[in-house]
């Protein structure tokens, strides 16, 4: 008991007594400069790890009554215990040598010894500048940077993510591995592991050597013939495994995504409108305004380079019904559906931009973003009790269609890969399925784009940036380009 009260009185002596004299430190993170706040105690600097934790995204929370304190971050937990200079990471505990310090309710942590640890935790590259105070978090560091997996009508499409890479070698071993090695390759690591795929992996492995970086897969289909390149736009290594045994489709018979073989009509389709302002921000700013004003750029940029025609389904400050919007989208033969909107959250903190296709909701991040959207078209269909809405969803998820799911999943994909090299001031949250209402009834792959917090004052500043704007127009017509490439046929 004691030890508690003396716990307690620490925390007390932290929150009332006077500060040490501090300063702001720099943090570059996503193409801008943010400050946090830092001091020096007995000559180690340290800044606040709480406020370093919101511009990731993340949360810092109190555990075991006030003993030791939480980092959460999307992959990883790490613990840190009060007045001590250990934390826990996983299994593992670590010391940096000067001890945590809690002041005005904030974690503050040894910045000399502690970004070595950060480097770990985060997937992005931190480093620390002690001479001109600042944290620099490099999410370009990496040259290897993402995997992804394609079923195909005779085998699997593998394509593995580098930047500026020139060579690779490829190898069977034993027990169906495939290995790829990079020369001069520097892997994020935690990034393609979390692509792994138990559909088509027993297992994989994702090394960085001296020189190189490696990956490895250990197929469960026998590797029977294959073939493999480097592309461009963007660069990928590309293998494709090829099953002999299924009868080739020849062009006649593929699947068409366009109702004339040709990928050549975008429908644009700006959220809310009229008396349905959409998510407001903190200063006022309007969703219907903000996603209209994107549609729009958007619009100009494909007529403007005629590769593809635009339709709007809405050109000014206008409600319409969901029926109306999907009727445009059918009646005008539109070959790819982009909805776009701006994402809030109770959660002020919460920033960065998603893209959503269409697909039952996998976590709770997803189901809350589609109530949010939906919930306009729910009161349109008259849907208000809690039991009618459980039916009504239980309908729609029975009702959505799949015959573009796969197409969809692909271009959101390709859209956020865009989004990921083009915007780089707020976060990238990834890609994501849910039931969107306003998907369910196009007869074309289509996506929702969120394209940033509205809730979120720097994300809502972003939003009100014509600069901002632009760069979400451009990325989401980079990512159509890209999927008429690989799906039109010629």
């Amino acid at each position: 008991m004691t030890r508690y009260v003396l716990i307690a009185f620490l925390l007390i002596v932290g929150l009332f007594s006077p500060a040490a004299q501090g300063e702001l430190l720099s943090v570059q993170i996503s193409g801008g400069t943010e400050k946090i706040d830092s001091f020096v105690e007995k000559d180690v600097l340290y800044f606040s790890m709480s406020q370093l934790a919101e511009l990731f995204g993340d949360r810092v929370t109190w555990e075991e009554i006030g003993l030791s304190i939480a980092y959460q971050s999307a992959a990883s937990k790490t613990l840190f215990f009060i007045d001590s200079p250990f934390l826990r990471m996983g299994d593992s505990v670590r010391n940096m040598v000067y001890p945590v310090i809690i002041r005005n309710g904030e974690l503050y942590l040894p910045a000399e010894t502690f970004m070595p640890v950060l480097n770990r935790i985060r997937p992005e590259k931190v480093s620390w500048d002690a001479h001109r105070k600042t944290i620099r978090v490099d999410s370009e560091w990496y040259n290897v940077t993402d995997l992804a997996f394609s079923p195909k009508a005779n085998g699997l499409l593998i394509e593995i993510f580098v930047s500026g890479i020139k060579d690779y070698e490829i190898f069977q071993s034993e027990g169906n591995w495939l290995n790829i090695t990079i020369p001069n390759g520097t892997v994020n690591r935690r990034q393609l592991l979390s692509r792994r795929d138990k559909e088509f992996l027993l297992d994989m492995n994702v090394l960085q050597n001296s020189g190189s970086a490696q990956v490895s897969l250990r197929l469960r289909r026998k590797i029977d013939k294959m073939t493999h390149r480097l592309q461009t736009d963007p660069d990928r290594i590309q293998i494709s495994l090829i099953d002999s045994l299924v009868t080739p489709i020849t062009t006649s018979e593929m699947k068409k995504v366009g109702p004339d073989d040709l990928i050549d009509r975008i429908i644009i389709d700006p959220g809310h409108g009229g008396s349905d302002y959409g998510a407001i921000g903190h200063n006022g700013t309007r969703e219907k305004e903000v996603v209209l004003d994107i549609a729009k750029r958007l619009a100009k940029i494909i007529r403007k380079d005629k590769v593809f025609s635009a339709v709007l389904t809405r050109e000014k400050d206008e409600h319409l019904s969901l029926a109306e919007r999907t009727r445009i989208a059918n009646e005008e033969k539109g070959d790819i559906f982009i909805s776009i909107h701006a994402n809030a959250s109770v959660k002020r903190s919460a920033r960065g931009f998603q893209v959503f296709f269409l697909a039952p909701a996998k976590n709770d991040s997803a189901r809350a973003v589609a109530q949010l959207e939906n919930a306009t078209f729910l009161a349109e269909l008259g849907s208000q009790p809690d039991s009618q809405y459980d039916d009504l969803s239980h309908i729609l998820s029975d009702m959505i269609q799949t015959e573009f799911q796969a197409e969809s999943a692909d271009l959101a994909a390709m859209i956020e890969r865009d989004f990921r090299r083009k915007v780089n001031s707020t976060e990238n949250r990834g890609i994501d399925q849910a039931g969107f209402y306003v998907l369910n009834g196009v007869y074309m792959p289509s996506v929702l784009v969120e394209t940033a917090f509205i809730t979120n004052r720097a994300d809502e500043q972003l939003l009100n940036s014509k600069d901002f704007r632009e760069e979400v127009a451009l990325a989401i017509y980079e990512g159509l380009k890209r999927f008429k490439a690989k799906y039109e046929n010629k």
